[in-house]
C-alpha cells in the first residue's frame, strides 16, 4: 500500500492523520517512517505510516504506507525466515475509501511522483552528509519491497 494525498487544501500532517484515523477507525501517534517524523497507527494487522514528502515540483504531499505488523506473517510455520503471505495491493480501494471518508483527494503515486520523492530524499541526504544521490534503486525495491 502506497498512496498519496493531493496537496490542496494544505493541512498539517496531524490534521490529515486525524481524518485518516477517523476514516479507518484507528488512532495515529507521533512516530517514525524511514527514520523521519511521521504519524503512525496499527490497523488491519498493518503498521501504517503517514509521512510528509516532497513531490513533483517540490509540492508537499502526505504519503500513506503500510507494512506488515504481525510477526506471524513474517516467518513461515516451521520457524524459518521465509515470508509466508502473498502480497495484496489494496491501494486502489484505500484511495477511494479515504477520498470518500476524508473529503481529501488521494491517489496512487505515478513513477514521476516516486522519482521526485527520491530526488528530494537524495538532496536531504546530501544536506545531512549522508550517502547522497544514489536514491532508491530497483535493487533496493527488490530487497526491501515497494515502500
Amino acid at each position: 500500500m502506497d498512496i498519496e494525498k493531493t496537496p490542496v487544501p494544505v493541512e498539517a500532517l496531524e490534521q490529515v492523520a486525524a481524518r485518516v484515523g477517523q476514516a479507518l477507525n484507528c488512532t495515529f501517534a507521533r512516530g517514525e517512517y524511514q527514520r523521519w517524523y511521521a504519524q503512525v497507527a496499527d490497523v488491519f494487522g498493518l503498521r501504517i505510516s503517514l509521512a510528509g514528502v516532497s513531490g513533483i515540483g517540490g509540492k508537499a504531499v502526505a504519503k500513506l504506507v503500510g507494512n506488515v505488523g504481525e510477526d506471524g506473517f513474517l516467518y513461515d510455520s516451521d520457524g524459518g525466515d521465509q515470508v509466508e503471505y502473498d502480497r495484496v495491493d489494496i491501494s486502489a480501494y484505500l484511495v477511494d475509501l479515504l477520498t470518500i471518508r476524508t473529503g481529501l483527494q488521494w491517489y496512487i503515486p505515478t513513477p514521476e511522483d516516486r522519482t521526485a520523492e527520491g530526488k528530494a530524499a537524495s538532496r536531504f541526504d546530501d544536506f545531512l552528509g549522508g550517502v547522497g544521490s544514489q536514491g532508491w534503486t530497483s535493487a533496493d525495491e527488490e530487497k526491501f519491497g515497494d515502500w
